[in-house]
């Protein structure tokens, strides 16, 4: 899973999102071509989603950042020189960083992984890029197939809150989070979707959601259910 920025994101999203093709236009007889052409396509709609759920059924998603590192080498010796004064024989190497995933078991604790016997894969392959009649199948699934945890409290705050880089039906698709810390309710709320939340204190919370009485009619009683996690 390439974790994209914000540009890419919205360009993705203005071509394909919740908008079927307009009827007679060329994405439209592409739509149509694809589901009599591809062999994925012309399966039932049953067989399909079990086939998605096999490839994007990964465990657990775990987001990471990495620093954008900036080093200084000197130049190798015998190399010609340009007699530059600002030169000062110094070359400046970027190592790109930002935020990327790695693919965790389910159950695994993702601040314990030192005992792990593999070293975790670094993100996962996509349908929704394929073609629009996959996006719309496909792009909540490993949102909502997955847990998904971040590297630390910081990391999920930028992620989530500060940059938004969960779409809302892509957050509202998560149900299983890993946090370091309890959720405060703004971020709980802007979730919208959690009902098991594992907390790294060895706290399992399950939401509850119960319908109020007549008198209070249209509003819900929500409750969180403290229990024992499933770290490994």
């Amino acid at each position: 899973m390439t974790l994209l920025n914000k540009q890419r994101q919205r360009q993705i999203r203005l071509k394909l999102h919740k908008t079927f093709p307009a009827e007679g236009s060329t994405e439209a007889e592409l739509w149509e071509y694809n589901q009599q052409a591809s062999p994925l396509l012309k399966l039932p709609p049953e067989l399909r989603n079990r086939i998605y759920e096999l490839v994007l059924h990964v465990g657990q998603v775990n987001v990471c950042y990495k620093r954008w590192e900036h080093k200084k080498r000197l130049r190798a010796k015998g190399l010609p020189c340009n007699n530059n004064k600002n030169d000062n024989d110094k070359k400046i190497d970027n190592n790109e960083g930002g935020f990327y995933c790695r693919l965790l078991p389910e159950r695994q604790n993702p601040w314990e992984t030192n005992g792990l016997k593999h070293r975790p894969q670094r993100g996962m392959t996509l349908l929704s890029g394929v073609c629009r009649q996959l996006y719309h199948e496909t792009a909540l699934l490993p949102y909502s197939l997955n847990a998904w945890s971040f590297e630390s409290a910081h990391v999920m705050d930028r992620f989530v809150m500060k940059e938004k880089r969960l779409p809302i039906p892509h957050r509202r698709a998560i149900h299983l989070l890993y946090s370091q810390t309890v959720l405060t309710t703004a971020l709980e709320k802007y979730f919208g979707g959690l009902k098991v939340v594992l907390v790294a204190g060895n706290i399992r919370m399950t939401k509850h959601i119960i319908d109020a009485d007549p008198e209070h009619a249209g509003r819900r009683i929500i409750t969180w259910e403290v229990s024992n996690p499933w770290w490994k």
